[in-house]
């Protein structure tokens, strides 16, 4: 009686492990098929980024107005040198983050952080139906 049960409790956990296992693989197939879109777990907002980008590139525009007057003052040459240093490299940053903005954009970051997510959480869904199928197959064999 005990071994007829434990082996239609274990041909069940073989065919679920399975089922699980197929299904897996069935969705990421038709993931990198583009049959179908891959969750939306990270996302892009395009226009908070313009907004931002175009706050930068105001605030760089500001000029440091020089009294002539002072120049002889070695503390407020500093201070000019200082924020001419500080627009130059903030300048120099921006510039550089619009370079990578062009060679990679911001959505081919998002969608292959969003496949990347689903990969790790259909393998970790294969392993689920490998373990799941393991012990049918342990149920089976006693």
């Amino acid at each position: 009686m005990e071994t007829k049960s434990n082996q239609i409790i274990g041909n069940a956990l073989l065919v679920l492990g399975l089922l699980v296992i197929f299904i897996g693989i069935y969705s990421l197939y038709n993931v990198f098929a583009a049959k179908k879109e891959a969750p939306q777990v990270f996302k892009y907002n395009s226009e908070e980024s313009v907004d931002v980008d175009a706050q930068n590139n105001n605030d760089i525009r500001e000029e440091t107005v020089i009294d002539k007057s002072r120049l002889t003052d070695p503390a407020y040459v500093k201070s000019i040198e200082s924020q001419q240093k500080d627009a130059t490299e903030e300048l120099i940053k921006n510039q550089i983050g619009n370079l990578f903005k062009d060679i990679i954009p911001q959505e081919f970051i998002i969608k292959f952080l969003n496949l990347s997510s689903w990969s790790i959480f259909i393998f970790i869904l294969i392993f689920a139906g490998g373990k799941i199928s393991g012990l049918g197959i342990k149920l089976l064999k006693n």
